[in-house]
């Protein structure tokens, strides 16, 4: 598994530069394989290798052939429908061949265009429990007053448990989270500050001005913050409950059909996604099950139909059963994934015979 660690970095001319002249590389080969609809990166390097290195004279070797496979990667990800641009000051990757990363040690050497270079940092205490890892690759990030190295690292995956005790999480608009354990991640609080930020940012795009845009960037960067914290606090929060596999829906076309003014753009992919990597870390398994027939199903007796539902509340047309219809429905959800042939072990080592 692999996990990366953002390294903040002294905002240096030699990085900056660096940046310049290897985004500019990468440009030139995106140029190229764009109009020769060709992203091999074999072909690439043999048909711009010696006109970049030409070009680019302080820019070494390996950074060039780290520019080309950038460059192969973001054609491949277009297909040719658009062509990439790299921004002149964009990400910079770097490979083992261009850098040493010494976590214990706290510094780094980079490849530049002004040569091998030195640069020490502190790593965060967050990230400290990762320091033994290995280091795999690197991205340089240049912002306006810094620059960070966000390094990745990995190690084997732990062992997968063997236990079968599960837990279905229900996913949704009344509550983010409802567990089959009984227990509820209401979204009252939630709404209340996504609504905060939807009146303010209605108000500054109705202002229109320079200065109400440069707020507006801010307040959605905010947003963003804000989300992502409450979404790491629910995954945590779950994956601190005694069970062995989180059990979740698979909400790949949740928006076409709920949608809420307040709570409507959360983003349940990230909480999932989220909940599988910190998974993946303690050797729990995440499954994802097809919804259907959740909200419908009585958790009791098995009965299923639309009319057993009515908002909030679930009651079983057959057995009575009266139940909160989110809990209801994560229920089934731990109890389908036990059957259902359309599930999908998201966190499953990939292991090649």
């Amino acid at each position: 598994m692999y996990r990366t660690i953002k390294i903040k970095l002294d905002r240096s001319n030699e990085l900056v530069q660096t940046a310049r002249i290897w985004n500019a590389a990468c440009q030139d080969v995106i140029d190229y394989g764009f109009g020769a609809r060709d992203f091999n990166k074999t072909r690439l390097n043999r048909a711009t290798y010696d006109d970049v290195r030409k070009k680019y004279p302080t820019l070494p070797s390996a950074l060039v052939q780290t520019a080309r496979d950038q460059a192969s990667d973001m054609l491949k990800r277009t297909k040719f429908k658009t062509k990439p641009y790299k921004q002149v000051l964009g990400a910079v990757r770097f490979d083992v061949r261009t850098m040493k990363v010494f976590l214990e040690s706290g510094y780094c050497k980079l490849t530049t265009v002004f040569g091998r270079l030195r640069y020490n940092f502190t790593i965060p205490k967050y990230y400290l429990k990762y320091i033994s890892w290995e280091v795999v690759n690197a991205q340089l990030k240049i912002t306006k007053s810094n620059c960070f190295l966000n390094v990745q690292v990995g190690c084997s995956n732990p062992d997968i448990s063997e236990g079968d005790r599960r837990i279905g999480i229900d996913l949704g608009i009344n509550n983010i989270a409802v567990c089959s354990d009984n227990t509820f991640v209401k979204s009252g609080k939630i709404k209340a500050i996504k609504g905060k930020y939807q009146h303010l940012r209605s108000k500054l795009q109705s202002i229109g001005t320079r200065s109400a845009k440069r707020k507006l960037q801010k307040l959605s960067g905010r947003e963003r913050r804000f989300q992502k914290d409450t979404n790491h606090n629910i995954a945590n929060w779950i994956l601190k409950k005694p069970f062995d596999i989180i059990v979740l829906e698979d909400l790949t076309n949740i928006r076409k059909h709920t949608y809420n003014k307040k709570l409507g753009k959360w983003s349940f992919a990230e909480l999932r996604s989220i909940i599988e990597y910190k998974a993946e870390g303690i050797g729990k398994q995440v499954i994802a099950i097809n919804p259907k027939y959740t909200s419908q199903t009585c958790s009791k007796c098995g009965f299923q139909k639309k009319s057993n539902r009515n908002g909030k509340t679930f009651k079983c047309k057959s057995c009575g059963f009266q139940l909160d219809a989110d809990l209801n429905a994560s229920r089934n959800i731990a109890t389908f994934s036990r059957t259902d042939t359309s599930r999908v072990h998201v966190n499953h080592p990939i292991v090649a015979e």
